[in-house]
């Protein structure tokens, strides 16, 4: 189920929406997949924990986005303030986006019923 229809199934969207009717993101998203609510929460999880990740190059792991973009968070790493690196080549996360890739790795594992 797309996250745009998982999230229409949980509001009430009014019937007579005008067309096209954009969702806004009011979390932030899965640095692995880009949704709020993971489609495949086992791929997302494998992803995040056998890969190394770095701060995001464009909001340098803040998550927040510029001044110039439409968005409250940055488009680049939905917010997470993470990015995927090639091995070997991986700066250290800031405080504050391995919390919060921590606690995206703990809600998946939760979600999927996997001990750490």
């Amino acid at each position: 189920m797309p996250a745009s229809a998982a999230l229409a199934s949980v509001i009430a969207l009014p019937a007579n929406r005008p067309e096209p009717f954009r969702l806004v993101r009011s979390g932030r998203g899965c640095p692995s997949c880009g949704d709020t609510f993971c489609d495949d929460p086992s791929d997302c999880l494998f992803l995040l924990t056998s890969r190394p990740w770095g701060d995001c190059d464009r909001c340098d792991g803040t998550g927040w986005g510029g001044e110039d973009s439409l968005s409250i968070f940055c488009e680049t790493c939905v917010g997470s303030g993470a990015e995927e690196r090639d091995p070997g080549t991986t700066p250290a996360l800031n405080a504050r986006a391995a919390a919060r890739l921590a606690d995206r790795i703990a809600y998946l594992r939760d979600r999927l019923g996997v001990v750490a």
